[in-house]
């Protein structure tokens, strides 16, 4: 394995572990139960610090670039499907930031908005998780050189320490493990892997 994707997969690992948070988030809510507001906030910090702008960071800014260098076309096929996917989760990230706000309001409608969208963003990105392990970096793994794989590893290290910091992760790894004690749900069990078209 190399350290690069090894680093990307257990980036995974943590995102899946908030995923399952938001599903927690969503029963908690279908039963009329409450979400406390900052809670949800954390959640939002969490998906737009660590799963997007550092994770997917790390992915588009150098594995996707590496990927093209490789002969993966940036429009289309796997990493093309991936970009589409991460734009995607972004929409329902907004979409998500948007009915926090109503839902912190007092706004009665808020809670069924915040389950549509948090519900849509786990679906997207459990699929997009499942593709990334068992069939983008398997062919990353093969296609990437050599030289270019610890160039990867160095450049990985650099946006991590400017995104986050271990500190910082630090507290979003406890971040996870608490709210996953307060809104317990059974994890979700990947679907079929669709083809990379959309």
């Amino acid at each position: 394995m190399k350290a690069a994707i090894q680093e990307l997969m257990d980036d995974h690992e943590v995102i899946v572990r908030m995923l399952t948070v938001l599903r927690g988030m969503c029963l908690r809510l279908s039963e009329g139960g409450r979400v406390e507001a900052a809670d949800l906030d954390a959640a939002l910090d969490f998906i737009k610090t660590y799963a997007d702008y550092t994770h997917h960071g790390k992915e588009e800014d150098l594995l996707f670039p590496a990927m093209e260098d490789a002969g993966f076309p940036r429009e289309a096929g796997p990493v093309g499907v991936m970009l589409i996917e991460h734009k995607q989760g972004r929409e329902h990230v907004a979409a998500l930031s948007r009915a926090a706000a109503s839902l912190k309001a007092g706004e009665s409608s808020a809670a069924k908005e915040v389950m549509r969208a948090a519900t849509g963003y786990e679906q997207l990105l459990t699929s997009h998780i499942h593709k990334e392990n068992n069939i983008l970096y398997p062919m990353a793994m093969d296609a990437v050189p050599e030289p270019v794989w610890r160039k990867l590893t160095e450049e990985f290290a650099r946006v991590e320490a400017e995104r986050m910091g271990p500190a910082k992760r630090a507290a979003y790894e406890k971040l996870v493990e608490r709210l996953g004690a307060a809104y317990p749900a059974p994890a979700a069990a990947p679907g079929p892997v669709g083809p990379f078209c959309h």
